[in-house]
């Protein structure tokens, strides 16, 4: 049994975002957390600061959909539209609340240190509710009009993650009735696109009855994603029968991670903390793996170092076991070669070679993340057999 879910239209407002000086991270974030909530995203519209366009949009957007948000252009300047842009697509109009003008008042130390701009800050139409924004000064709004819904948010993301998490997605959950969107991923390491949907036959096309399957290339490697509506129990088959196809090529599921698999792994092979050296990678290794927020079980990250011709390497201190990755230059076919080696007491592993596709920031990334898929194959191979297994496992 099929179950439809809302919809909703995402508007990403500010001409920033389309000369390319601002990277639309809300959208990301917002399509994750809509589908979490049971809502589904149709799509997500750049705007410029353009009152008529805006206004356009809304309209458009309230037409056709349960949901419309809006983030950005909430701020105190001229081209800051996105109020007018909505009042005009309801047809109503802008008035300054007094209790918004106050509490702007207030956070600014009383009208003397006051800009008289952020006044407009303070403006409601009929049909919206403030959105209180605790750490800014850009109050949302919450308007329902003719039985759908429209959210106005900051454009700084921590700002509008905020008033999200704790004033839009409750409303938005006690008026609709939502029905969580259930996920299952499965993460693999060094096989293609192509080649996965090879392997897994009909199950990307088949993934079960109102399960959804779909697959995309990270820099972590290629991820399967299955998802339902219904019961979560139906995707346990799916995910079963991918990591039984896929075999090795699978180091995790859902949450798991390639720097906590690799910390995990040589945590087991006895090795209390581990330290970074890098050439080649612009420090993505290092800023990988403090990125990494650190669990039970696992070795310790100590830091890292970059690894210049002609100096000799400072190691971070109190680290048992140095990992070093060294990245060539990008070869014919897009093709680079990645030398690992980990040098550990006790402990055997020769340096290997590995070969990566990618270009950029990209191919950055997928150095550190090989290197961190070869040492988390030591869980894998059989207790007594060690780090050394490693060299012929690949």
């Amino acid at each position: 049994m099929a179950l439809t879910a809302p919809t909703a239209l995402l508007l990403s407002i500010g001409s920033e975002l389309l000369l390319g000086e601002t990277v639309d991270t809300n959208a990301a974030w917002l399509g994750r957390e809509l589908a979490l909530l049971g809502l589904d995203l149709r799509g997500v519209h750049q705007l410029p600061d353009d009152r008529e366009v805006i206004a356009t949009a809304f309209a458009a957007g309230l037409a056709e959909h349960d949901l419309v948000l809006a983030t950005g252009g909430l701020g105190p300047t001229h081209d800051d539209l996105t109020r007018e842009g909505l009042a005009d697509a309801l047809g109503e109009e802008l008035f300054e609340d007094e209790g918004l003008a106050e509490a702007l008042r207030d956070r600014f130390g009383r009208a003397a240190r006051m800009p008289v701009s952020n006044l407009r800050q303070a403006q409601l139409i009929a049909s919206a509710t403030a959105l209180d924004n605790p750490i800014g000064s850009a109050p949302g709004w919450w308007v329902e009009r003719d039985g759908g819904s429209v959210a106005l948010m900051p454009g700084v993301p921590a700002e509008m993650q905020l008033m999200w998490l704790a004033q839009v997605a409750p409303r938005l959950q006690a008026k609709l009735g939502l029905r969580p969107l259930a996920v299952r991923t499965v993460k693999t390491f060094g096989v293609g696109e192509s080649a996965i949907a090879e392997r897994l036959g009909d199950l990307l096309e088949a993934p079960g009855e109102s399960v959804d399957a779909g697959i995309y290339a990270r820099d972590d490697g290629v991820h399967l994603r299955f998802s339902t509506r219904l019961d979560p129990a139906s995707l346990e088959d799916p995910v079963r029968r991918a990591i039984s196809a896929l075999a090795d090529n699978v180091y995790g599921t859902d949450a798991e991670t390639l720097p906590g698999l690799a910390l995990a792994a040589v945590r087991r092979a006895g090795v209390g903390s581990l330290a970074s050296l890098e050439s080649g990678t612009d420090g993505a290794l290092l800023a990988i793996l403090a990125a990494h927020q650190a669990a039970e079980g696992e070795a310790r990250y100590r830091g890292g170092a970059l690894l210049v011709d002609g100096e000799r390497p400072q190691v971070p201190a109190a680290a048992d076991a140095v990992l070093t990755v060294r990245l060539a230059a990008q070869g014919a076919l897009g093709r680079s070669r990645v030398t690992v080696d980990l040098a550990a007491p006790g402990i055997g592993f020769e340096a290997r070679v590995l070969r990566i596709h990618g270009s950029g920031q990209q191919r950055l990334r997928r150095a550190a993340f090989a290197a961190l898929d070869l040492v988390r194959r030591v869980g894998t191979t059989k207790e007594g057999q060690g780090l050394s297994q490693l060299t012929s496992g690949q």
